[in-house]
């Protein structure tokens, strides 16, 4: 099936042959001298019947959200490491209705300087139609099978969106996958390859560094761009 011409417009600041890109991740070592990490798993259930959307508020660590079809309930499946014999960081672990929204809250309060690095590793189901607001620390975040509206705010990690219907992106650095979009796709990063594939709605890119590429699109792509290759295929 033949698509229809895309307007492609490139706003320069400064273009390389070979793009770099600095892919932002969590590392955590335990190196000599450091606490091993403790390890606990919670499990969360909330009544999702009467709710429009998901905001999430989590810290570093990794989080995945998979998208249910007709599912009722967010469930949510957390892994917990830290330091199980220190007073300098206490859990945060929420999730909670919030007037027509459900609010999950993820992360660490810490009260010093310590020398370990808690994380929490998050899994969630969720119904298929639920909006998504998300504000991630850091940490790889994998959102797929959704078709509602999906917001994310990301400090640093790999970023993977499959599915969904319009998807803001503002990201500090890491690798940046988007596709099966069904609306419009607006991305501000700052360091780290871009892959959008599938997207029938308007693109909007601005970005740092890092290599980008725009495969089977079928609405205008804007393009402003710091440094890196860029290569935009109608497919």
């Amino acid at each position: 099936m033949s698509l229809r011409p895309f307007i492609f417009t490139l706003a320069f600041i400064l273009v390389f042959t070979a793009g770099v890109s600095l892919t932002g991740c969590i590392i955590n070592v335990n190196a000599a001298g450091m606490p091993d990490l403790d390890h606990q798993q919670r499990e969360l259930i909330l009544d999702s019947q009467d709710l429009q959307g998901l905001i999430a508020e989590t810290g570093a660590g990794g989080l995945e959200i998979i998208g249910v079809e007709g599912l009722t309930q967010i469930k949510l499946v957390a892994d917990i490491y830290s330091n199980k014999d220190s007073n300098d960081s206490k859990l945060i672990l929420t999730l909670e209705k919030k007037a027509n929204k459900a609010k999950l809250k993820a992360d660490f309060e810490q009260s010093g300087f310590n020398n370990y690095s808690p994380y929490i590793d998050l899994k969630l189901q969720v119904p298929a139609n639920l909006a998504l607001d998300i504000d991630d620390g850091s940490g790889a975040i994998l959102i797929n099978k959704m078709t509602a509206d999906i917001n994310v705010k990301d400090g640093s990690g790999e970023l993977i969106i499959n599915g969904g219907n319009n998807v803001s992106i503002d990201d500090g650095s890491g690798d940046i996958e988007v596709s099966q979009i069904n609306g419009n796709l607006k991305i501000d990063d700052g360091s780290g390859a871009i892959k959008v594939t599938d997207i029938r709605g308007n693109i909007a890119i601005d970005d740092g560094s890092g290599n980008i590429e725009v495969a089977n699109v079928q609405s205008p792509v804007t393009i402003t761009d710091g440094s890196g290759d860029i290569n935009v295929f109608n497919t």
